[in-house]
């Protein structure tokens, strides 16, 4: 009897992950079919369109929520949310999806759509920010980077052995710029080993954030008591570094260096 229920038990084990894995991708099939009949009815069917969108974001937004987090899903997310209007949310929801496929161009085009549309705009203070930077080396997918990477200093090391252990390899031109091409692959490699580091650590080093809903009040302190920080009230999309988090309240930065306290129901963060 024990030896049946051991047995029962380790097919059920093997069994549940597949039929999770099962229903998620129904799930998402029957959420990118939503969001396909969603425009397909645009220019005919508005109302019926808005219903196809809500239904396919709910799809998505659940999968999500349920712990089924890829690029592409937030990316799908944060398009059927652009259809309904919701452009903070989806610049949110494409900010996340960033960390996970940084480089993918459908996903900077449509971000830089999102971004667009947003109402308030800020002008940056001065100095080179790291978005700045980033922008050049996420034109090169992660996983590129660093298979790049590598490549660069197994041939950087490649050459330092074999000036090493049989220098008669070299010609005597190639025994000169050996050891240059040495360092500068190794550097090089080093350089972009680097940007992947960045990658991965940002979003706990300087995470981001946006606002998601209009009218959202800066103020000078984590509760409805404290003055407003700003006259003005933010708008849904207007993009924020995170400072510090305090129970329903986050400190934010804004990118031309003003910041304050806003409440998180009104934020996400990536």
């Amino acid at each position: 009897m024990k030896h049946f229920l051991a047995i029962l038990l380790a097919c059920m084990a093997l069994v549940t992950p597949r039929a999770s894995a099962a229903d998620d991708a129904g799930a998402l099939a029957d959420a990118q079919a939503s969001y396909d009949r969603g425009v397909e009815l645009q220019r005919t069917n508005a109302t019926a369109a808005n219903a196809a969108f809500e239904k396919a974001a709910k799809g998505f937004g659940e999968l999500v929520d349920q712990g089924a987090v890829n690029g592409p899903l937030l990316y799908n997310l944060g398009n059927a949310q652009m259809q309904l209007g919701q452009t903070g949310a989806a610049i949110g929801n494409y900010l996340k999806a960033q960390r996970l496929m940084p480089g993918d161009s459908r996903l900077q085009a449509n971000l830089a759509h999102a971004r667009s549309l947003v109402k308030d705009r800020f002008d940056r203070g001065n100095g080179l920010l790291l978005e700045d930077v980033a922008g050049w080396w996420h034109l090169l997918p992660q996983k590129s980077r660093f298979t790049l990477a590598i490549c660069m200093w197994l041939t950087a090391w490649g050459i330092v052995i074999v000036r090493l252990l049989a220098p008669a390899l070299l010609a005597g031109r190639m025994q000169r710029v050996a050891v240059p091409a040495a360092w500068m692959l190794g550097i090089l490699g080093a350089i972009l080993t680097a940007t992947v580091g960045v990658d991965i650590a940002a979003p706990a080093w300087r995470p981001q954030g946006v606002t998601v809903a209009d009218g959202v009040v800066v103020r000078k302190g984590n509760g409805d008591g404290f003055e407003p920080a700003f006259t003005q009230p933010l708008s849904q999309g207007v993009e924020f570094r995170v400072l510090e988090e305090r129970p329903g309240w986050i400190q934010i930065r804004l990118p031309d260096g003003k910041s304050g306290w806003i409440k998180a129901l009104q934020a996400s963060t990536a």
